[in-house]
């Protein structure tokens, strides 16, 4: 049966993430799925060999995880297929500049090295930085892997730090204007690389994974509001079973016009 809407059951065994997650968010996610019974929306993965790579949804994964949940609903897409990454920069807030500066100095995984602006883009290039810092007052440094070191080791170590620290948000500009305009007890901004799909992919393939919060995947066609019951998917039925339950559920949403499509990029705004 061919998968509609490239919806698939899939063992939660072969899912794997390519970020870390935060413990907190995956308990109180995993507390509102048990009360729901529910899977609102599936995660987005990509299938490599006899894996499925989560792209979009780790906490979501995370939690059926830690409920002991057999397997999980998909949608898998294609790197092929008009999926693009950006990347989301941290923003620190909470701390005096000096502050962050001691703080991630202070880490024998990391080197920083005062740099200025246009310089430390090349340098990021040329030097293999995990990123940059630009402080409140207007420093700049790269950041990189200590000697022998691992870089997604070093890039953990070093975001823990300062989210364990301070408060963080996320952002898409690199303005310290702007955003010191929007965030008047700004600490510093936190510019990671420009990561492409097939990066993503191969930290996953490595068995590393990237600190939760830096990539930001573009997924066309992704599938929302899917609503799919929990306690059939941790049934004991097989896995097959579960799928021609799946094409069932979405064949009829289909059939009673219950799906509408949205080509236009939209704001969602939390209830």
């Amino acid at each position: 049966m061919k998968n509609l809407l490239s919806l698939e059951v899939v063992p939660l065994e072969k899912v794997v993430l390519h970020e870390r997650v935060d413990p907190a968010r995956v308990k109180r996610l995993a507390d509102r799925l048990v009360a729901d019974g529910r899977l609102v929306n599936p995660p987005i993965v990509v299938a490599m060999e006899d894996q499925f790579v989560v792209l979009d949804g780790a906490t979501r994964v995370s939690a059926l995880q830690a409920l002991s949940y057999p397997h999980i609903v998909v949608q898998v897409v294609s790197p092929q297929n008009g999926l693009t990454l950006h990347t989301w920069y941290h923003v620190i807030h909470n701390l005096a500049p000096d502050q962050v500066v001691e703080l991630l100095n202070g880490l024998p995984e990391i080197v920083l090295k005062e740099s200025g602006g246009q310089r430390v883009l090349e340098e990021m290039f040329e030097l293999g930085g995990l990123c940059y810092l630009h402080t409140a007052d207007n420093r700049v440094f790269l950041v990189q892997a200590a000697p022998g070191v691992n870089h997604i080791t070093a890039l953990n170590r070093f975001t823990t730090a300062y989210i364990e620290a301070g408060r963080v948000t996320r952002t898409l500009q690199r303005d310290m204007a702007r955003i010191n305009g929007e965030s008047p007890d700004l600490s510093a901004l936190v510019v990671f690389p420009e990561y492409t799909v097939e990066q993503v992919l191969q930290i996953a393939r490595a068995g590393r994974q990237l600190p939760a919060g830096i990539t930001r995947f573009i997924v066309p066609g992704r599938v929302l509001r899917l609503n799919a019951d929990l306690a059939y998917l941790k049934s004991d039925v097989s896995t097959a079973d579960k799928n021609r339950w799946l094409q069932e559920l979405v064949g009829a949403k289909l059939s009673n016009n219950q799906v509408r499509f949205y080509q236009e990029p939209v704001y969602l705004l939390d209830e």
